[in-house]
């Protein structure tokens, strides 16, 4: 497969957790030639790794592991990512890519440029599971699943292909998205709810009956309170990590409760109808029609290599819900000119996010089915 050949031949995995056991069966799988180097302060889970076959070699410091790589994942809870990004910018070979499965991104995206420059490609597979360890790996956690990237104006457009090809050949669907765009859209689709359900239980369990309680559970509760079940310690990295979104998420769920609570004590059951009719609503539509589906479009843009120029794409993007599912830069060779050419899901967002851009002064094309250079 012409996404095997690209990737690594000497990769890195720092931690061998659920992600970072799943990335590296999954790489193992797909790449058999790439030689899987891991590292992880928990020695029971990275000696399982080795003899499951995830990793080939086990280094003992992070150092040891990323010598001679030319990718270095970090799979390490997202609070440790921006120190370790400072720790190794002296070991990491000038031209190995860097990337990260963190759920946060805009303070490890800040200390990965910092530490590496453009060669750092933030990321986030959106899999996972409640369960945690490298006993809970499983090679095929990430296929179709969606793998968010965050493309920044540092970004080099060489080490964000390499690390897009190797999403792919894992099975799962880059996705580019601003760093910012993307801790906001995750703090309300996950951060927050993983608090709602543990406030649920908390409450639930609260008349101090918990086992009669629990016992009589219908699958309702069970169902929106399943991930209460995660690892605490995990889920206050990446709250840290993630802190001012999160807030900002749990103010827009209070004043939603606020606004029920107002709607049951005022005897306004018009309006509570309203209100989980449209919530009903909204949910149906958003599994029936995933938004990040649809037929691919190609949009072209002469540019100018800048800074600042992926993150105004991307950023745009992300305003209108526009998925780019693939994304290059074509260098001129008269040097500092180029195209940048982005695969949009979705005619109707394809078409809005053009206007977009046209409005930034861009001069937009849509290239034909199957065209992708024009040369």
């Amino acid at each position: 497969m012409a996404d095997e050949a690209r990737v690594s031949e000497r990769v890195a995995v720092l931690g061998t957790g659920l992600i970072g056991g799943s990335f590296a069966l999954a790489l193992a799988a797909a790449a058999p030639d790439a030689v899987i180097v891991g590292h992880d302060p928990d020695a029971s889970g990275l000696a399982a790794a080795l003899e499951r076959g995830a990793i080939h070699e086990a280094a003992a410091t992070p150092e040891a592991a990323v010598a001679g790589a030319s990718l270095v994942v970090l799979a390490m809870p997202a609070d440790l990512i921006p120190g370790t990004c400072r720790a190794l910018a002296d070991h990491v070979p000038p031209d190995a890519a860097v990337t990260d499965v963190g759920s946060a991104k805009l303070d490890v995206v800040g200390a990965g440029e910092e530490a590496f420059g453009g060669r750092f490609v933030g990321g986030h597979p959106m899999a996972g599971s409640e369960r945690h360890g490298f006993d809970a790996a499983d090679g095929a956690l990430f296929g179709g699943a969606w793998w968010i990237l965050t493309p920044t104006e540092r970004t080099s457009s060489g080490a964000y292909s390499r690390v897009r090809d190797l999403v792919r050949s894992l099975g799962a669907l880059p996705v580019a998205l601003a760093p910012a765009i993307h801790d906001g859209l995750i703090a309300r689709l996950s951060h927050v709810p993983q608090l709602a359900a543990s406030a649920l239980v908390a409450t639930a369990a609260a008349g101090g009956d918990g086992e009669k309680l629990l016992g009589l559970a219908a699958g309702g509760f069970r169902d929106v309170t399943r991930i209460a079940a995660s690892s605490p310690d995990l889920w206050v990295a990446i709250l840290r990590s993630n802190r001012a979104a999160v807030l900002d998420g749990l103010g827009g769920l209070r004043n939603s409760l606020e606004d029920v609570e107002d709607m049951i004590s005022g005897e306004r059951w018009d309006d509570l109808h309203a209100y989980l009719a449209e919530a009903r609503t909204a949910r149906l539509e958003l599994f029936a029609r995933p938004d990040l589906k649809g037929e691919p479009v190609t949009l072209a843009l002469p540019v100018q290599d800048r800074p600042g120029l992926l993150a105004e794409v991307t950023t745009a993007a992300g305003r209108l819900g526009a998925n780019i599912e693939d994304l290059r830069i074509i260098h001129s060779t008269e040097g500092g000119r180029g195209r940048l050419e982005m695969v949009i899901a979705g005619a109707e967002r394809a078409a809005a996010l053009a206007e977009e851009l046209r409005g930034l002064g861009y001069r937009v094309e849509e290239l034909p089915p199957g065209v992708e250079d024009y040369g």
